[in-house]
């Protein structure tokens, strides 16, 4: 008789067979002696978990002579046909190879055939999910009402592929992969039943590597079946599957935990003249580092049962670097092993990823970088003190005195360690000051490094001579910082004008065409008051996407923080504000030089700061009183007629000499 494969031969032949299923089994069982039997199954799950092997199962026990029974004598004559292939009511069929929508058709051609020995027909489409869509439509009203004589039983390792209209007629199974200690009692029973010798550390290497499928252990047991001649031990299965011994990993992972990149290029040479490849070390690396791992968080899980024989070294090797350390190796090792499967030379990405991981630190696990290099402490320590004290002094306003041209930093606030001798100077060009044209300035944080004579000699270059307000230009006032006194009423629309154009540069199309309507009212305080006709543009100029455009144009426009804020004309809140415009006019009166006579009328245009001798003195000489139109005779109104078409709305003062 011809060898039988043993995956083929130890096939289940009940379902007290079937290894790690029970819960699927024991319900199948109940269904069939409980009469409660679908019309439909879907068993779903990875290669080698028993999908198939429980749809044959269940074919001979609902037609089996003495069923339907849960327990099949698989003796009797239909039995036997279904286990041979040769059964006429069992039909399997490969939907890989019969995926058409014509082989669908078929199939619903031959369903109305009643069994021809048993008690049902049962047809077995195994990887269902290769059908085509439109085989699947076929198979659609067939699979929900089919004759009552038939029941179907679909397998797939991808049940996300199959249509959502499949699904929801069948009675779905999901297979889970199989522990590795089931698959490790299994080998053992098969290896006692075929007086194979067999160790346990053997059966548990097979187990693992059989990554779930039973079919795949029994096909590695087979394998080593044919290549030995005694008993089959750890070193054998090593050899024959390709993988790499325990005291090479050991000496391996050791020299990447240690750092010592000379032991690491050696093993590698050493493993690799042993004929073994590239990929297979990080492969088998990569396990060993998963079982460090598994050993710091759960020492006994069933994943370590391959490490029975070695669990001391284990131990000791996890004791030795903590978790981080291991994550951190985890992840270089990871991308490395993504970069050998694509590379044309992968023994280099295999050195490179090893020598990167023995010089990977515990910080590059949580910061999910992958290429790691060797930094010296001190210069590590150096950043980290000055990134710390650079985020202190970013939130720390610097003064810079401009009577004494100095920068005063409060002690607490002065770099910890050894700064003072090891500061990074920065070019004298390149230090950026931001200082007032008032008596105090602020200095940015990245200056204070500088030595204090280029400090001194930077603000003494930088900040403009006293201008008294008559010789102020209109760009000086736009520039005036937000922290300085209100903008002059003359400039309102000059920086408004420049404002709409940052928009426009900016193409803010839908924010310039609701603002350019407004009217400046008040500036000052960090405020920019604007009165619109209508409720309509005050809610679209308040809204937080509007304003926040607004807000940065005025800001590089005024070199201040300044916030917009909306109004309709006629609003109450509007009088305050031209109020604060009419005391800072009469507050800052024109110095005497510059009054005019008492036949002209004084603007509000006209009207800007003055010094505080140039105030004084004034104060003391005039008094500027504002008037209406109605208190004014007809003659200065026929004067002031012409005036005041060309200027428009205007506040009139007249003025007293004492």
């Amino acid at each position: 008789m011809a060898y039988i494969a043993l995956y083929r031969k130890w096939r289940p032949k009940g379902f007290e067979d079937v290894v790690g299923q029970s819960l699927i089994t024991e319900t199948l069982q109940k269904a069939i002696d409980t009469d409660k039997v679908a019309h439909a199954y879907l068993f779903s799950g990875p290669r080698g978990t028993g999908k198939t092997s429980t749809a044959k199962i269940f074919a001979r026990a609902m037609n089996c002579v003495h069923g339907p029974t849960s327990h099949p004598c698989n003796q009797c004559e239909v039995c036997r046909h279904i286990i041979s292939g040769e059964s006429m009511d069992v039909v399997e069929i490969d939907a890989a190879s019969n995926r058409s929508i014509e082989d669908i058709r078929t199939l619903r051609e031959t369903i109305k055939f009643m069994p021809a020995e048993g008690h049902k027909k049962i047809y077995i489409i195994d990887e269902v999910h290769m059908l085509t869509t439109e085989a699947f439509n076929a198979l659609l009203k067939t699979l929900e009402e089919p004759p009552s004589h038939v029941i179907f039983i679909l397998a797939t390792t991808e049940p996300e592929r199959i249509p959502m209209t499949i699904l929801s007629r069948c009675q779905r199974y999901e297979f889970r992969r199989i522990t590795s200690g089931d698959i490790a009692k299994r080998l053992l029973y098969v290896a006692e039943q075929e007086h194979i010798d067999l160790t346990k550390g053997a059966a548990h290497i097979l187990a693992v590597q059989a990554d779930g499928g039973m079919r795949d252990a029994l096909s590695m047991l087979d394998q080593c079946v044919s290549n030995a001649e005694g008993t089959i031990d750890e070193a054998l299965i090593r050899n024959l599957l390709g993988l790499i011994g325990r005291d090479w990993l050991f000496s391996l992972s050791g020299a990447v935990f240690a750092g010592k990149g000379d032991v690491v290029i050696k093993d590698i040479d050493d493993i690799i003249r042993m004929g073994k490849e590239p990929l297979v070390i990080l492969t088998e690396i990569l396990e060993h580092l998963r079982a460090i791992m598994l050993y710091q968080a759960a020492p006994h899980s069933d994943t370590l049962a391959a490490y029975h024989d070695c669990m001391k070294e284990l131990a000791a090797q996890a004791k030795k670097s903590t978790p981080q350390r291991v994550f951190a190796v985890l992840t270089v090792l990871q991308q490395a092993l993504l970069s050998a499967k694509t590379s044309p030379s992968p023994r280099i990405a295999v050195e490179m990823g090893l020598l990167m991981a023995s010089r990977a630190t515990e910080g590059s696990a949580t910061s999910g970088k992958t290429a790691v290099c060797t930094v010296p402490d001190t210069i590590l320590e150096r950043l980290t003190r000055l990134e710390q004290w650079a985020a202190r002094e970013s939130s720390t306003e610097l003064v810079v005195q401009k009577s004494a041209e100095t920068v005063s930093i409060p002690a607490e606030d002065e770099p910890s360690g050894n700064f003072s001798g090891e500061s990074i100077p920065f070019p004298e060009e390149e230090a950026a000051f931001s200082v007032s044209s008032s008596t105090a300035g602020t200095v940015s944080a990245q200056e204070v490094s500088l030595p204090a004579t280029a400090v001194q000699k930077k603000i003494k270059t930088s900040i403009p001579e006293p201008q008294t307000a008559m010789q102020r230009t209109p760009t000086d006032a736009a520039q005036a910082p937000s922290d300085s006194a209100s903008v002059a009423v003359s400039q309102y629309q000059d920086i408004w004008d420049k404002m709409c154009q940052v928009l426009d540069k900016e193409k803010k199309k839908a924010v310039l065409s609701c603002i350019r309507n407004g009217r400046v009212v008040y500036i000052g305080e960090g405020e920019v008051i604007v009165s619109f006709k209508t409720a309509f543009m005050v809610k679209r100029a308040n809204r937080e996407d509007y304003f926040k455009c607004v807000d940065a144009a005025l800001n590089t426009v005024l070199c201040g923080r300044y916030h917009m804020r909306s109004y309709q004309e006629g609003d109450a809140e509007l009088s305050s504000y031209e109020k604060k415009n009419n005391n800072l006019t009469i507050d800052d009166p024109l110095p005497p030089q510059e009054i005019l006579p008492s036949t002209v009328p004084v603007t509000e245009k006209t009207v800007v700061a003055a010094p505080e001798d140039s105030r004084k003195n004034l104060q003391e000489s005039a008094i500027l009183q504002p008037i209406s139109l109605e208190e004014i005779s007809s003659e200065e109104r026929a004067v002031l007629e012409p005036l005041l078409k060309t200027v428009g709305d205007c506040n009139i003062y007249i003025e007293h000499k004492n």
